[in-house]
């Protein structure tokens, strides 16, 4: 009587585990194309609220020191 054995390939495992660790991968470089615009972009968007806020905190202490001269009624005569 003859004996047949089967054998599970240990291929097929390996490819399941590589997809895996590919699809993995894939996910990561997608988040990070999609993330790093958006990253950017808010980076400018903050940067340029800031330096608005740090303009009209300056006018505003320009303007304080102009009235306070005003109150004085000091001004310099050429």
């Amino acid at each position: 009587m003859p004996h047949y054995s089967t054998t599970q390939p240990t291929e097929a495992l390996n490819t399941h585990s590589q997809g895996t660790a590919d699809a993995h991968t894939n996910n990561l470089i997608g988040l990070s194309i999609i993330s790093f615009p958006l990253f950017l972009l808010m980076s400018i968007i903050t940067y340029k609220k800031y330096r608005t806020t740090v303009y009209r905190r300056r006018i505003a202490i320009l303007e304080k020191i102009w009235l306070m001269d005003v109150k004085n009624n000091t001004y310099r005569q050429d």
